[in-house]
Order: structure tokens, then sequence, then C-alpha cells
């Protein structure tokens, strides 16, 4: 549905970075949001301290216009590509040059890192797609010929997949066996593709086209068709989209002078921003919170996404020795009564925490080991590093992590890491030891051991030893008078409905480990409701879980999706 702009436009900036001298052509944010980099047509960088505007460096080598600008995911170098097909390296720290490669024959146009940041794919006007190693520079393999221009290439969020942009199609490909997929026609000829970006979970790509049909389109990527109507509203060339972390809001940057900021749930325009000229490029600030956009008029603005279309996070602090929302109390108010210390189960700052709740754990993982890097004896920066390759079901480096926090000090983080990583590995019996002796850092109290008992019975139903974890699910309410009825019910049922059916693997693990990581990451409080529905829900059909749930489209409920489709593909 084509909605004028007008409706709801948005003038007023909030700040202008200013000190191109021409078109700004790509804009970078760090992962820890605290700089950006951009890329213009005057042939430069520019490197800028987001949190008080000022300009850091002026980064100067490239010998034409700048139309890509990367940053890898652990912010340890900055990659440019130019209209002569020369690919700059950059040190992320300093903004100074590295290495300088020929990379193409012709203009790169885009630039992506793979998600574990080890492949940087090129896409050029000269129609192929290169893959190269991001530790020798070296190009992998043979380049991937695309037959047209390539204005965009991206990485899905698990890296199994390069979806490629080009002046004709939209081409899927393998990265590793270099096959192609699919191919399919996106934008109306005589329209290009222009710019991709894929929802977080991975089921689904949206794409822009260019002036003679400025729409976005969304596909599935199991079956290459597209979901629904395009979503109108440009009247010009789009240049870019972006979408948020969260994976709720799309922002689109027009020759037409606007930036769209889109809800993804319903295809709807929920803001405009308007610049003096044509937009270029748009990326979301690493909270979410704020757009970047830059474009003809040489600088790069910054915009406020309404607060009231941001993801609604329950508050996280650090650790889980909080007041938390208590049942027993008036309307649920806080109970800010004085209380008995809970030992703490996860000890990490809100960046690292926000990235393991959306399922970004790459990100996660590399500001965890920068931690490391920096002070090797922090034994709880182990332990969380250990959860996040148990995430990613790297058993080995899970179990390694998890040895060194305990090695280092002791603690009812590290001893649980230890514990998952053992069940991955298969090692039940050392597991349950390793969790047994959890119990001894709890200092007996009630919330912490219940999650305890209940992170055992989960670890043990993902190793599929169904006999012994429904015998200690059992156990719970015998041995824990006081349990929590709410958790131990959606475990129960959950396990139970697994003996039933196979394909209700997938979902079991599901509710299971969106429980879990709610829980143990950022201590969400489940409502009774909420949890009764899923119960009965699990009971009478569990296959009505999943459509209700996308359909719901509560921020807890998208979040669980995420952090569970992104990092282990179930």
């Amino acid at each position: 549905m084509a909605e004028s702009p007008g409706q709801s436009v948005i003038t007023t900036s909030i700040r202008a970075f200013e000190d191109h001298k021409s078109n700004v052509l790509a804009i970078a944010v760090f992962p820890d949001g605290s700089r950006m980099v951009t890329g213009s047509k005057d042939k430069t960088l520019r490197l800028w301290n987001l949190k008080n505007g000022l300009m850091l460096k002026n980064m100067q080598g490239n010998r034409d216009c700048v139309w890509a600008v990367v940053i890898s995911r652990d912010g340890e170098v900055i990659i440019s590509g130019d209209d002569k097909g020369e690919l700059i390296v950059w040190n992320g720290a300093t903004g100074e040059s590295l290495t300088a490669i020929k990379a193409h024959s012709w203009s790169i146009f885009s630039m992506h890192f793979s998600p574990n940041s080890k492949v940087l794919a090129t896409g050029s006007r000269d129609q192929t797609t290169k893959l190269w190693c991001a530790k020798t520079w070296k190009l992998q393999g043979n380049p991937i010929p695309c037959r047209a221009a390539v204005y965009c290439v991206r990485y899905s969020p698990d890296g199994e997949l390069l979806a490629i942009a080009t002046f004709s199609d939209i081409q899927i490909w393998n990265p590793r066996t270099r096959d192609c997929i699919a191919k399919f026609h996106a934008a109306i000829s005589p329209a290009n593709n222009i710019s991709l970006v894929w929802t977080p979970d991975g089921r689904q790509l949206l794409s822009a086209g260019s002036a003679s049909d400025p729409t976005i389109r969304c596909w599935d990527s199991l079956t290459w068709n597209q979901v629904d109507d395009p979503w109108s509203g440009h009247t010009k060339f789009i240049n870019a989209i972006a979408l948020n972390s969260a994976g709720t809001l799309v922002a689109s940057a027009s020759h037409d002078t606007y930036v769209r900021l889109w809800r993804l749930s319903d295809r709807r325009t929920i803001s405009a921003f308007k610049h003096s000229g044509a937009v270029c490029c748009v990326t979301f600030s690493a909270d979410g919170k704020h757009l970047l956009s830059g474009g003809h008029n040489q600088r790069v603005l910054e915009w406020a996404v309404p607060e009231d279309t941001l993801p609604v996070y329950t508050p996280m602090e650090h650790s889980l020795n909080i007041d938390t929302l208590r049942q027993d109390t008036p309307g649920g108010q806080w109970n800010n009564k004085p209380q008995a210390l809970e030992p703490k189960i996860l000890s990490m700052n809100t960046t690292i925490r926000n990235a393991c709740l959306i399922g970004d754990l790459h990100i996660a993982e590399a500001l965890l080991t920068k931690e490391i890097d920096a002070d090797g004896s922090k034994y709880n920066s182990y332990a969380n590093r250990s959860v996040v390759m148990a995430r990613r079901l790297d058993w080995d480096c899970a179990l390694v992590d998890a040895c060194k926090s305990v090695n280092i000090q002791p603690s009812l983080s590290g001893l649980i890491s230890k514990g998952i990583a053992l069940c991955g590995k298969m090692q039940f019996e050392d597991a349950m030891k390793a969790f047994d002796l959890a119990f001894t850092f709890t200092n007996e109290n009630s919330k912490t051991v219940h999650l305890l008992l209940l992170i055992k019975v989960i670890a043990l139903f993902n190793a599929n030893q169904g006999v012994d974890r429904m015998q200690r699910l059992q156990e719970l309410p015998i041995t824990c008078f006081n349990v929590d009825d709410i958790a131990y019910g959606v475990v129960k049922v959950s396990i139970l409905h697994l003996t039933k059916c196979r394909f209700l693997h997938r979902l079991t693990v599901f509710v299971l480990n969106s429980y879990l990581r709610l829980i143990f990451l950022s201590n969400w409080v489940p409502m009774p409701w909420m949890v009764g529905i899923t119960t009965k829900l699990l009971t009478i059909s569990p296959m009505l879980l999943m459509p209700l749930a996308s359909r719901l489209n509560q921020p807890f409920i998208l979040r669980m999706r995420t952090s569970l489709y992104s990092s282990d593909g179930t």
C-alpha cells in the first residue's frame, strides 16, 4: 500500500556529521556502538566518535569514490571498496591503512563479512563476486560468475547461503560448494535489484528495487517465493535497506530524499525522515535507537527512532542478584525490600547480553574474546564464552572455556557452563558431577536451586537422555516443596510431547531453550497466563504454537524465535 510521506515526516535530525566534500555513499557502525566510519565520493573515509560527534580521522588512500565500507564483527578491521575495484584494509582502532588489494577490474559496490568474520565477500560491476580470506587477504577459490553487475552481497545469518543482487536478478549461492541454489527476478524489469538484507532468523530475504520499481519485496528462503505484496511508498530509486538487530524494523534510503522506517510485521511505514537531497545509505545504531543516513547533501544525519516502535526489552542487569518482580505483591509491584544476595549465574555487560538475546553470537563471542585478551584471569568471561559456544554447538570450545573458568576460580557460572558443555559432548556422568558441584555455590537460595535443577533437565533433554531427564524432573517437586510450578509445568509438558512425534522435537527444543534463555540471560519473569497458554497449546496441539507466535508479534516471542533460529538452526 502506498503511503504519503507527509503523513509522518520528520525534517529535523538530532545531529549532523559534517566533513566530507562530496556525496556520502556508505556508512558502517562499530559493533560496540562507539564509532562509525563513512565512505564518500570524495575518495576518503571518515572515522567518527558517536558519543561526542567528533571526527577522529580523515582516512585517505582510495583512488576513487568509496562505494562500500564494512567493519569486522570484532571491530578490529575496516574494509573499503572503491570505483576502481581496489580494496583497502584499515586498522579498526587507529584508522591506519594496513594493505591494499586490486580485488576487481571495476567498481566494488558491496562487501559483507561471513558471520564468523573469516571470509569477506565482494561484489563488483565486473559481474563477479569474490570471496577473500580475512586473515591472509588471498582469494578463496574461483570468482562466482554472476553474468551481470553485482550491486549487493549478503551472507545469511548462519553463513550457509550467499545472496547476490545483480542488475538482472537475485542469485542464491552456497559459498562453500559454489553451487547456485536459486535465481529469480525480483524488481520488475527494467528495474535493477539494488540492496538486500536477511531477517535474523534467516527465514526471509528483503530486496529493494531501482527507479522503475522503487519497492521492497520479501522472499521466503525455503521456496524463494514472494511473501505478500511489495512494500510501496518510495517514488524513486531505493539505494539501501537495513534491519535493526531485533529484526522488527526496516529502514530504507531513496533518491526521493526520504529515509523510511517500516515495521516488518505489517510492512507499514512508521516514519519518514526528510533529507535535502538524495539519500544513498542508511543503517541503525548498535542499540537500534537511532538511524544514521547519508547522501548528496555531503552529511550524515542522525535520527531518533520513535520510542513506541522500539523492541520492549525486560530490564536487564548484569547478573541475577537483583530484585525481581514478585507475583505475591499487589499489582505485581517491584519488591524493594532488602533481600539476601542471590549468587550470580551469568555476569556480563549489557552489549554482550543483548547480542546473546537477539542471537548475534559472533558479536558476543568477539566481545568476550576481547575481554579475555585484556585480562586472562576473568573466569566469568570464560564461562560466558562457553555458554555462547554451546549455543553455536561448538562443544569442544565450550568445554575448553568452561574448564579454564573453573581452573581460574570455581564458580556457579563456570560449573553450569561445564555441565552444559559435557552434555553436548555426551559425557553425561561427568556433566551431572559438574551440576552437582554447582549446587555448592547456590548459597541455598531456592530460586537459584530451582533454576539449576531445570537447567540440568533441559541439558539432558537436548542430549536426548529421556529416562534420566524425566526421572530428575519428577524428583524436583518432591525435593523442593516450593518449586516454580510455572517453569516445572512448561518443561514437563514439553518433554512428554517429545515421545508422541519426532516432528515435535524441534518445537520442544524451541520452547525449552527459549524459556531457559530468557530467564537465564535476562531475568525474564514469565507471567502465569503466558505459560498457561503455552502449556495448554502444547497439550492440545503443539503445532498451533508456531503460527500463533508469528501472529502475536510480542517482543518476547520475537526475541525467543530470533535467538533460537540464528544459533542452532532448529
